[in-house]
């Protein structure tokens, strides 16, 4: 097993961002009805590369949208915004 000191210089020493790094793991859809503002959440459940999963959420947004509209029994009006939630990724374990 590789002590915690030398996994830590093996990391800083080829990445100059290996303490910054961050991942998207979902993305928050929020939609609207006449009446009401719903959300709906898209995790990053294959751990696509941000801009894979950001491109896939944005181009299929208004389809999950509908298919959660037609869920909720009520009528998919548009897309008030998508939010993506970011973590750190833990270079250290």
């Amino acid at each position: 097993m590789v002590a915690y000191g030398i996994a830590k210089a093996r990391a800083m020493a080829n990445r100059t961002d290996w303490n910054e790094r961050t991942e998207i793991t979902k993305a928050v859809i929020t939609w609207v009805d006449e009446d009401y503002e719903y959300e709906l959440e898209i995790e990053n459940e294959y751990r696509m590369d941000d801009a894979e999963f950001t491109d896939w959420v944005e181009e299929n947004a208004e389809s999950l949208a509908k298919a959660d509209a037609e869920e909720n029994g009520t009528t998919f009006e548009g897309i008030d915004g998508i939010d993506f939630t970011e973590k750190e990724i833990d270079d250290d374990a």
